[in-house]
């Protein structure tokens, strides 16, 4: 029902990685953009367009905190709105 896509920087990912999670996207799955490095946030739609590709940025979370919350999440809704209200809520 979702994934967690711990990337680089901004949250960042290769052009082939960007392209098959967004097939996922378009199918219904949640994804959803994080990062592994120490400090700062996956900014919602500034180096990739999470609008037009059906992400979700995981803002201030780390993959891990990311998961927890993408999966308490999915239990209300599939809708990437929503869940992207809850990434920038918590």
């Amino acid at each position: 029902k979702g994934v967690v896509i711990a990337g680089v920087g901004n949250g960042n990912f290769t052009a082939p990685a960007v392209k098959a999670l967004a097939a996922q996207a378009a199918k219904g799955v949640v994804c959803v953009r994080s990062t592994r490095v120490a400090t700062g946030i996956v900014g919602r739609n500034v180096e990739l367009d999470d609008d037009k590709l059906g992400f979700v940025a995981s803002m201030g979370m780390n993959p891990q905190k990311a998961r927890v919350l993408l999966r308490l999440a999915l239990l209300k809704t599939k809708d990437v709105k929503e869940i992207q209200r809850c990434f920038v809520q918590y």
